[in-house]
C-alpha cells in the first residue's frame, strides 16, 4: 500500500517537474489544480489513518517517506510561487489598462498611456495596441476640440452678428411643416424672447392678407426652381395686432436626389424702412395708407377723414436741369415747410400732429381726421401755396417753386386708394388751371381723369398713325395791316371723339415723354409747310411761323441739333422759324434755358418769350435773355376794354419791352375795343379770333393766296384814330403816365 501511495506520488511529483519545464517567460506555469490534486491525497491519507499507520514502518522507510513529502511540499511551494508570479504576470497589466481606461472615462484624457514594461508576450502586445489605439484616439480628439474651438468661435461671431445687425434665425422642415424660430426672432414678433415652433398653418396665417398670396407662391417656386438663396419682404402680424415689414433671407437646403429638405435663413425687421421717406424724413406712401385706412376704419359715424395730395409744378424741368443733388433739396426744403403747418387747429380742448407723408418723386399727402368742413381743407392749401410764394435758395441761386393741391374727403365705401386717387385727381384738374392752384374733389373729376387715361394710352399710337393735324392762326402787323406770319397750333383728329383742342391733349403729353416725340413732329410739319407756301407762293416779305417749345423740350439736350437738322431738311431760312417759350419753364431752369435760347439765337432763329406777365421773371434777368419779341398774355389783353378795366400793366409791358429793343405781341385779342386799346398803346404785332380762328392748311393757303391784306378788318377805324396809331406805332412810345410804367416795370424785378 506505501509501495503503492510513494509511487503515485514520485509519478505526480514527476509530472509536475515535467510540467516546469521553464523555458523563459514563454514557459508555462504550474495549475492550481495539481496543487489542489497532491493537498487532496494528503488529506484523504489523513482521513483514513495513513499517517497513523507510518509508524509500523521501518526507519529508513519512514526517512524515505518523508523526504518523498518534503520534496511534494516543495513542489507545493514552488507552485505557488509560480501562481503567484503568473498572477503579477497577467493580472498587473490588465489592472494598470483598467486603471488607464478609468482615467480616460472620468478625466477625457486621451494623452495617458499603460506602461508596457511589466507586460510582454501576448499581454505586451495587448498593451502596446492599446496605447496606439490612444495614440488615435488622441490625434482624434485633438481634431475634435480643434473643431469645436473654431464651431464655437464662428457661432459666437454669428451670434454677435445677429445681435448687431438685430436679425432673427430660422429653420423649416420642408417635410413636417414645421419651423424653428430664434429667441431673437420670437421677440421681434412681440413674443417672449424664448426659441419656439411653429407649424405651417401657423406661419401663414400670420401673413398680412394683401401678402398672403403672393409670398407663398414666391415659395413655391423658389422650391421649384434650382436657385440656393431667396430674397423675400412681407408683412407679418406683431402680438400687438399691428403688422410689421419684414425682410427674409433663405439657404435652401437639398438631399442626394435634389430634393429640397430644409430652409433655413435669417429675418429683419425693415418697418421703419418700408413706412419712412429717407430723404425728407417723413412718412412714405406706404405709411399713409395704412394711418389713412385707419382714419376711415375709426371714423365711422363721424364726418370721413380729407385728403391733400400736393404736387410740384414742373419738377421734372428742375430735376433735369439743375441735377438731382438740387432737386432733392428742394424737397427737403418743401418738407420742411409743409411740417410747419402739419398742426392741428385747437379742437375740443385738445391739439395734434397732422399726417404728412411724401407718397411720390415730387407728391406729397397730408391727411386731416374728422377735419370737419371742408373749407378748413382749402384753408390749409392756401396757405401751403402762399408759403411756397417764397423763393427757394439752392446752391445760392434763387429758384421759385410752385404747387397744384388737390383735396378730397372720404365718403362711404372708399378705401385708402380711392381716396387718395381721387385727391390726385382734383390735384390734376387744378394744375390743368395752372401754376399753384388748388380744387376739391367732384365726382366729374373721376370721367376726365379716366379720360385723360385713356387719351395717354392711345396718344403714341396718333402720332404714329397720322391722327395729329396743325391750325394756323394768323399774327397780324398793326402798323402794316397785313398778316406777317403765322403761329402753329396742333390738333387731334380723333376717330372716335373728333378733333380735340390742345388742351384736352398736351397736359397729358407733357406728363410723359410723349410731349418730346410730339413736338418734333409739329416742329418738322410747321416747317415743312411753311417752306412749301414759300416756295409756291413767294411773299414778300417771307412769312414766319411759331412753334411753340414745351417746358419738357427745354431741358431735351438735342433740341439745337433737332431744330437745326429740321430747317436742314426742309430748306425753310432759319429767321423764318419763331420758336415761342413760355415764362415759366425758362424761369424754371434759367442757366440751362440761357444756354439752350444762346445757341438757337446763333443760328439766327427768332425766339418769342410767351405768356409774359404770368411767370416771375425779373428785369434784370429779361435783359439777358436773347429774346427779340415778347407776347402779352391772353389774362391782361381781356381786361384792355371791360368795364372799369384799366391798361397800366399792358403800357407798363410796352414800354419795358421797347426800352429793351423788343416788339410785342398781344394773344387773345377777340374784340374791337381791344384793338383801340392796343393800337393806342403802341402794339406791334397782335393775334387773336377778331382776326381769325385757328384754320387748318388748306384755307390757310388761300390766306396767301389772297395777299394777306387786312385791310376790311381794320376799316372801322376811323382816319383820326388810324393816324393816331400810325404815328404811335411809328414812335414805338405807349401814351402817357410813364412813371406808373416804371413802377410797374419795377414789380417784375
Amino acid at each position: 500500500m506505501a509501495k503503492l501511495l510513494l509511487r503515485d506520488l514520485a509519478e505526480s511529483g514527476s509530472k509536475i517537474l515535467r510540467q516546469q519545464n521553464l523555458r523563459g517567460q514563454g514557459l508555462r506555469m504550474l495549475s492550481f489544480a495539481t496543487i489542489l490534486n497532491a493537498l487532496y491525497w494528503v488529506a484523504r491519507a489523513a482521513s483514513t489513518g495513513f499517517f497513523t499507520s507510518l509508524t509500523h514502518l521501518r526507519l529508513r522507510d519512514q526517512q524515505l517517506l518523508l523526504r518523498i513529502l518534503l520534496v511534494l511540499v516543495a513542489v507545493v511551494l514552488v507552485r505557488l510561487l509560480f501562481a503567484v508570479r503568473l498572477a503579477r504576470i497577467v493580472t498587473e497589466p490588465v489592472r494598470a489598462l483598467v486603471r488607464v481606461v478609468s482615467a480616460i472615462s472620468e478625466e477625457r484624457n486621451y494623452s495617458i498611456r499603460a506602461e508596457p514594461r511589466a507586460a510582454g508576450g501576448e499581454i505586451g502586445r495587448l498593451v502596446g495596441a492599446f496605447n496606439e489605439m490612444l495614440d488615435h484616439m488622441e490625434s482624434y480628439d485633438r481634431a475634435r476640440q480643434e473643431a469645436e474651438r473654431r464651431l464655437r468661435a464662428s457661432e459666437e461671431r454669428y451670434e454677435l452678428a445677429t445681435r448687431g445687425s438685430r436679425d432673427g434665425l430660422w429653420d423649416h422642415d420642408v417635410a413636417t411643416g414645421r419651423t424653428y424660430e430664434s429667441a431673437r426672432l420670437n421677440a421681434m414678433r412681440g413674443n417672449p424672447e424664448v426659441e419656439a415652433w411653429i407649424t405651417k398653418e401657423e406661419w401663414n396665417e400670420r401673413l398680412h392678407p394683401d401678402d398672403r398670396k403672393r409670398v407663398l407662391a414666391e415659395i413655391e417656386s423658389f422650391l421649384r426652381s434650382d436657385r440656393t438663396t431667396n430674397d423675400m419682404e412681407y408683412r407679418t402680424r406683431h402680438a400687438d395686432g399691428s403688422y410689421r415689414w419684414m425682410s427674409s433671407r433663405g439657404i435652401v437646403i437639398r438631399d442626394a436626389a435634389g430634393y429640397p429638405v430644409r430652409i433655413a435663413g435669417s429675418e429683419r425687421d425693415i418697418t421703419a424702412l418700408k413706412t419712412r421717406d429717407s430723404l425728407t424724413g417723413l412718412a412714405n406712401r406706404v405709411a399713409f395708407l395704412d394711418r389713412l385706412a385707419l382714419g376711415l376704419k375709426t371714423g365711422q359715424g363721424r364726418r370721413p377723414p380729407a385728403v391733400m395730395f400736393v404736387d410740384v409744378d414742373h419738377f421734372r424741368l428742375i430735376d433735369e436741369s439743375l441735377g438731382r443733388a438740387a432737386s432733392d433739396e428742394v424737397l427737403v426744403q418743401l418738407a420742411g415747410r409743409l411740417r410747419t403747418l402739419a398742426r392741428w387747429s385747437e379742437r375740443d380742448g385738445q391739439a395734434g400732429p397732422l399726417v404728412l407723408a411724401r407718397t411720390g418723386v415730387d407728391e406729397f399727402a397730408l391727411l386731416l381726421s374728422g377735419s370737419g368742413e371742408i373749407s378748413e381743407a382749402t384753408l390749409l392749401a392756401q396757405r401751403i401755396l402762399d408759403l411756397l410764394r417764397e423763393p427757394f435758395f439752392i446752391d445760392g441761386q434763387r429758384l421759385s417753386v410752385s404747387a397744384s393741391i388737390g383735396i378730397a374727403e372720404g365718403s362711404g365705401g372708399d378705401t385708402p386708394n380711392e381716396l387718395l386717387r381721387n385727391a390726385e385727381n382734383a390735384m390734376r384738374e387744378a394744375s390743368l388751371r395752372g401754376r399753384g392752384q388748388f380744387a376739391v374733389f367732384h365726382r366729374e373729376m373721376r370721367r376726365r381723369a379716366d379720360a385723360r387715361l385713356q387719351v395717354h394710352q392711345k396718344l403714341r399710337h396718333a402720332i404714329q398713325a397720322g391722327e395729329l393735324r396743325l391750325h394756323y392762326q394768323p399774327v397780324v402787323s398793326m402798323r402794316e395791316k397785313r398778316i406777317i406770319g403765322f403761329e402753329a397750333l396742333v390738333r387731334w383728329q380723333h376717330p372716335d371723339r373728333g378733333l380735340m383742342g390742345p388742351a384736352e391733349f398736351i397736359p397729358v403729353a407733357e406728363e410723359t415723354d410723349i410731349i418730346l416725340d410730339l413736338g418734333r413732329w409739329v416742329l418738322r410739319e410747321a416747317c415743312r409747310q411753311m417752306a412749301a407756301w414759300q416756295q409756291e407762293f413767294a411773299p414778300n416779305p417771307p412769312l414766319s411761323i411759331g412753334v411753340n417749345l414745351s417746358a419738357r423740350q427745354m431741358t431735351d439736350p438735342g433740341l439745337v441739333d433737332q431744330v437745326r437738322e429740321t430747317l436742314a431738311e426742309t430748306s425753310l431760312a432759319p429767321e423764318q422759324l419763331r420758336l415761342e417759350v413760355t415764362e415759366s419753364s425758362v424761369m424754371a431752369n434759367s442757366d440751362g434755358a440761357l444756354a439752350v435760347l444762346r445757341a438757337l439765337r446763333r443760328m439766327q432763329v427768332g425766339l418769342v418769350i410767351d405768356d409774359f406777365g404770368t411767370g416771375y421773371s425779373s428785369l434784370s434777368y429779361l435783359q439777358r435773355l436773347p429774346f427779340a419779341t415778347l407776347k402779352i398774355d391772353r389774362s391782361f389783353v381781356g381786361e384792355l376794354d371791360a368795364a372799369g378795366g384799366t391798361p397800366e400793366i399792358v403800357r407798363a409791358i410796352l414800354a419795358m419791352a421797347h426800352s429793351l429793343n423788343m416788339r410785342v405781341v398781344a394773344e387773345g385779342v377777340e374784340r374791337r375795343g381791344q384793338v383801340q386799346r392796343l393800337i393806342a398803346l403802341g402794339c406791334d404785332l397782335v393775334q387773336g379770333y377778331y382776326f381769325g380762328q385757328p384754320i387748318g392748311p388748306e384755307a390757310t393757303a388761300e390766306h396767301v393766296r389772297s395777299g394777306l391784306s387786312l385791310a376790311g378788318a381794320l376799316a372801322f377805324l376811323s382816319e383820326r384814330e388810324e393816324a393816331q396809331a400810325s404815328s404811335a406805332i411809328e414812335a414805338r412810345r405807349p401814351l402817357p403816365v410813364l412813371e406808373f410804367s416804371q413802377s410797374a416795370a419795377a414789380g417784375f424785378d
